[in-house]
């Protein structure tokens, strides 16, 4: 059987379409459209280097992510991602400074790169000893094509074999964490292949437009219960404005997603699976230079009717205005509306507060608050991270009859990695010194359901299921290190290792047993750590 592949578009897409827009256009290149990149540790500076801004006047923000560089003031990236320091050897250029490959023209600025995550390592629990590792390899292609056009792809070809916790996860729902749906490997590996990439088109300062795959985050917490980048990436088209100096922001994004459940048998080796559209729409409003209030709009679209097949999406889905679906279809309508509120203060030039509320139905709803403390005792690049998530039974979920727009693409969440019916609270610590980077964290979380498959927990699954009385309970506390040797800030090139310890504790609160269940691992590797991996559930 042959790998389905998941990428969208391809590269000869790609550089066609760049060869034909060099083509078109032959303005002098000054364009800088890119998406930076979608990894918490690196948003984190960016939100630092907002706080230190020299110019008390920039407004950015910081919910919206993956951030765009022409809506983001080059002062609070530029450090991040070019180093200043001098190399004298073209070996210790590159991998230190510089992108494996640079081409400049007077139309096109292109840079390549290798992607790579090579870990290997032991987890043990009770009674057993296993080999868990990573072997990823990719390639990232980015550039800028006149003073408008930018773009960027990756390809990425992986095979995990993960600690007993995450596997029994990703068995259950045939994926692998972050990338989509996977294969079985060797005797209980992951194998999978994951796309992700864009066009990014700025027709005027104030706007850009976005077309390709990937994945989107709205917050400024760790975890988001309104979008986060969980799940696999999307193709999308997405719509940013910046008005009134920058005090508004805009976003919409339309996708298109997909459930695990194949359509009826087709002549094809493999049927295509269950298709459903979905819109985001963030509105954004800095009341002043520290304080932000966003509100956000989700909605899953019906796209396929078991007794008809196909079926177009309601014209909502093309109205980009927030609230429009909602008011039209209601929350609990056939396409599945979610609202929310995010908020963020910054406090001095070191404090941070923000928060979060999801409302899904009058008793579907969630929070989030949360604080951060940067460049605690003078260490700069150093921070301090409390964040408590609280999500209501069913939240995310919908009724048997419009099952498919449940808030999951390709059964990973869409929202937070737990789904819902839970509350967590999460300690992060982080310092930098030079080169070396260190990471630990500290979560604890309590999770509920109404059968052992996850009712009331698993957006999966049905909010109008019978239960059988039983009730589940779950309590885990996850904590570890992360040590890091960084080479090159244009990849995050890394040499890491990381020990973590996982316990859970299940009890059935109808017949008042339970069990106990602990797992240690750790791991040594190199990486180049572009995106977020949620492992720590």
């Amino acid at each position: 059987m042959q790998k389905e592949s998941n990428i969208f578009p391809s590269l000869i897409q790609y550089f066609s379409l760049s060869f034909l827009v060099v083509l078109l256009f032959s303005n002098a290149i000054k364009a800088q459209h890119q998406n930076l990149p979608l990894n918490y540790n690196l948003s984190q500076q960016l939100e630092r280097n907002n706080l230190h801004r020299k110019d008390s006047s920039l407004i950015f923000h910081s919910a919206v992510k993956p951030a765009i560089q022409s809506f983001t003031n080059s002062s609070l990236y530029d450090p991040i991602y070019n180093d200043s320091g001098k190399y004298y050897y073209t070996f210790t250029e590159k991998l230190y400074k510089k992108n494996l490959l640079s081409i400049k023209e007077k139309d096109l600025k292109l840079v390549a790169d290798p992607l790579f995550n090579i870990a290997y390592g032991k987890t043990t629990t009770n009674d057993t000893l296993l080999k868990i590792s990573s072997n990823v390899r990719g390639v990232r292609v980015a550039g800028d094509i006149t003073s408008k056009f930018s773009f960027e792809t990756r390809v990425y070809e992986t095979q995990s074999f993960y600690p007993i916790y995450l596997d029994s996860i990703a068995t259950a729902k045939n994926v692998a964490f972050g990338f989509g749906r996977s294969k079985l490997f060797k005797d209980r590996g992951r194998d999978v292949a994951m796309s992700m990439g864009y066009f990014s088109y700025t027709p005027i300062k104030q706007l850009n437009i976005q077309f390709g795959q990937g994945k989107q985050f709205i917050g400024n917490g760790y975890r988001s219960l309104l979008l986060s980048d969980n799940s696999s990436p999307a193709p999308y088209l997405k719509l940013t404005t910046q008005l009134f100096k920058n005090r508004l922001l805009y976003q919409n994004i339309n996708s298109w997603m997909q459930t695990m459940t194949r359509l009826p048998a087709t002549h094809s080796a493999e049927a295509l699976f269950k298709r459903k559209g979905s819109s985001f729409r963030y509105l954004s409003f800095a009341v002043n230079q520290n304080f932000q209030i966003g509100l956000f709009e989700g909605v899953i679209y019906k796209n396929y009717v078991d007794s008809i097949g196909k079926v177009p999406l309601a014209p909502s889905f093309y109205i980009p205005i927030i609230g429009v679906a909602t008011a039209i279809d209601g929350l609990k309508g056939e396409n599945n509306s979610l609202l929310g509120i995010n908020m963020n203060y910054n406090i001095k030039k070191s404090f941070n507060v923000y928060g979060q509320y999801v409302f899904d139905d009058t008793n579907k709803k969630g929070f989030q608050i949360g604080a951060k403390w940067f460049d605690i005792g003078g260490l700069k690049k150093s921070w301090v991270q409390l964040e408590y998530n609280n999500v209501e039974a069913f939240t995310y979920s919908t009724s048997s009859n419009n099952i498919i727009q449940n808030y999951v693409h390709s059964n990973q969440e869409l929202a937070h990695p737990l789904g819902a019916n839970f509350s967590e609270l999460i300690v992060l610590a982080h310092a930098e010194k030079e080169r070396w980077l260190a990471t630990g964290r500290m979560i604890f979380y309590t999770k509920k359901s109404n059968k052992t498959n996850g009712l009331g927990s698993n957006p999966l699954l049905a909010d109008d299921l019978a239960t059988d009385g039983n009730k589940y309970t779950s309590t885990v506390s996850f904590s570890g290190l992360e040590v890091s040797y960084l080479f090159n800030r244009k990849t995050n090139m890394q040499l890491f290792g990381s020990y973590y310890y996982r316990n859970e504790i299940v009890k059935d609160e109808l017949l008042g047993s339970s069990f106990y269940k602990f797992e240690s691992f750790w791991q040594i590797g190199f990486r180049t750590n572009l995106i977020n991996l949620y492992h720590d559930i």
